[in-house]
């Protein structure tokens, strides 16, 4: 009976930890027109006050594709949240290196 109780312990405690461990993303909005998709393959959105944002991708449950030439020029509400990739060579091999980039959450085209 001992043994269950620490077993029971054991397992309380590593399920708190990993709830508390993980990291929170902060949500960002805005508005903007869709510019194009760049030669680095970042997608190019202009802001209301002429602010140019790169995007690095779009989850994948986004159902608007950016490569379809209908939704250039069109308005968008993105939500975005920042996150850390790593960078690769020519060969596609991992560098090592670290870059922060801004990743599409939501994606919404306005009427």
């Amino acid at each position: 009976m001992k043994t269950l109780y620490s077993v029971a312990f054991v397992l309380f405690i590593s399920a708190s930890l990993s709830f508390t461990s993980k990291k929170v993303q902060k949500e960002n909005t805005l508005t903007a027109t869709f510019i194009e998709v760049t030669e680095d393959d970042y997608f190019k959105f202009i802001t209301i006050d002429k602010k140019e944002v790169l995007f690095y991708d779009v989850h994948e449950d986004i159902e608007i594709s950016l490569y379809d030439d209908d939704n250039l020029n069109k308005k968008f509400t993105l939500t975005w949240v920042e996150k850390e990739i790593e960078l690769m060579d020519e060969e596609g091999d991992l560098t090592g290196e670290k870059k922060k980039v801004k990743s599409i959450t939501v994606l919404k085209l306005i009427k």
